[in-house]
């Protein structure tokens, strides 16, 4: 029956890896957690059950790039009745689309837009079959600190609760689970299928300093064929975006700040190969479904396993050998830390809170949205152990760095899974074969972002 549905749907002949075991989970009715690699199709597994359901599904996504990307994949293969409602849509156009929600099939919001009560009138006489969360690791990760309503889907969940819950990822710790659980206060079947990306080659490169790392990226880009640099903020994607330019190669920028038109220009423009190299925060962590990625670079190393393995997971989806890098010098170490735990809210930004001290503005608004939903010695614990596992993750990482033992058994450990057996794992296990796909230069005036500009406008 799946195999015909499968066949009649999307004219495959066969699954990948399990989505047969998540599809199968869910038509039962069970509320589901599904853990399969990055690149393999978790997308589907949502998709096929919500024509055999015939039901619309809500689909709460983290980022507007990964939203679009996905509306657009499934106009490609056909799709018309699929929306994405969000912050960077026109208002003209928004107001047409919760207006006509009773007509979509699929329907792509992130927690922010559809917990807002003028948002929200739209949705609530629909009758979902499924309610998927996408890139659900975010609900762990970012729910009491950076993305607060991410802590409150279970209003979602609970308001729609004769729909089947779908929660997908590529890096599920056993907290995630247990967090899952508790916001949709129902058991879950947890499926789990390794996250290893084998074609994925891992090394680390030393580094003296932040200038030797620049100097080496410079001579490395020329070989690396279609390259993701990795930074650790908007000000270092712009001073290193610049110094790549000026070397010769169109560069694009990609981070928090830019504008949803600016993201979605540069996002176009990668995916067609007008640009090859792209210098980004972890914001374009996810969300870029381009198959020939040959080479992640992280200029900076991320804070916990998850995230780096979200980030590294953008390689080689084509099944193609790529790699990933890091780069490391000492002063890293700090930063890694620094990025980690500076943004935490501990027991005494609660106590401030509590007694209508002043505190800082981020943790005031986020406060404000997460008392309204728990107590306050429930956000303590809660608080007390994001803190401990922001810890450990970032400690993880800085093991990454100096583990003298395989460094992909390393990283799947803190997942309590295993490695595939495979060559060009990593730079302890063997000497890595780097890869080379030639760079062309195209940009034959050096000139600065600011110069470039200052002669169109004369």
């Amino acid at each position: 029956m799946l195999n015909a549905a499968l066949n009649r749907y999307f004219g495959f002949s066969t699954f990948r890896p399990g989505q047969e075991d998540i599809i199968t989970s869910v038509l039962a009715g069970q509320h589901t957690l599904g853990i399969l690699p990055t690149g393999s199709g978790k997308s589907l597994c949502y998709q096929l059950p919500t024509y055999m359901l015939k039901k619309p599904t809500l689909i709460i996504s983290p980022l507007i790039s990964l939203m679009d990307d996905q509306v657009m994949q499934m106009k490609m293969q056909g799709e018309q009745h699929v929306v994405a409602i969000h912050s960077g849509m026109d208002h003209t156009v928004k107001k047409r689309a919760l207006q006509q929600l009773s007509q979509s099939r699929f329907i792509f919001v992130s927690p922010e837009f559809i917990l807002q009560s003028h948002h929200f009138k739209h949705f609530q006489n629909l009758t979902f079959g499924l309610i998927v969360f996408d890139e659900v690791h975010c609900l762990s990760e970012w729910g009491f600190d950076f993305r607060p309503h991410y802590a409150l889907m279970g209003r979602i969940t609970k308001h729609f609760k004769n729909a089947t819950v779908l929660a997908l990822t590529a890096t599920a710790t056993r907290h995630l689970q247990k967090d899952l659980q508790r916001i949709i206060a129902q058991p879950v079947h947890v499926i789990e299928h390794s996250m290893d990306r084998p074609n994925v080659s891992l090394s680390v490169k030393f580094m003296a300093s932040y200038e030797e790392k620049i100097d080496w990226l410079l001579d490395f880009i020329a070989t690396s064929g279609p390259t993701i640099v990795y930074v650790s903020s908007k000000k270092v994607s712009l001073d290193l975006a610049e110094k790549i330019y000026q070397s010769g190669y169109l560069t694009g920028i990609y981070h928090g700040d830019l504008t949803y038109q600016e993201r979605h220009t540069v996002q176009q423009q990668f995916l067609k190969n007008d640009i090859r190299i792209i210098v980004a925060t972890s914001a374009f962590g996810m969300g870029v479904n381009k198959p020939d990625i040959r080479t992640i670079v992280h200029f900076h190393l991320s804070s916990s396993p998850s995230n780096y393995l979200q980030e590294i997971g953008r390689a080689g989806r084509d099944g193609l050998q790529s790699q990933a890098i890091a780069l490391f010098q000492p002063d890293d170490q700090y930063l890694m830390e620094n990025l980690a735990l500076s943004h935490l809210i501990r027991e005494a930004d609660i106590d401030l809170y509590a007694h209508g001290q002043m505190i800082d503005t981020e943790k005031l608004e986020i406060l404000d949205i997460l008392t309204a939903y728990y107590a306050m010695p429930e956000l303590k614990q809660i608080f007390k152990k994001n803190e401990a596992l922001k810890s450990q993750g970032y400690r993880h990482m800085y093991h990454y760095i100096f583990t003298q033992q395989c460094r992909r058994q390393l990283l799947l450990d803190y997942f309590g899974m295993s490695k595939e057996t495979t060559t060009q794992c990593c730079d302890q296990c063997e000497a890595i074969v780097p890869i080379v796909e030639k760079n062309r230069k195209k940009v034959k005036r050096k000139l600065t972002y600011e110069e470039k500009l200052s002669h169109l406008l004369e």
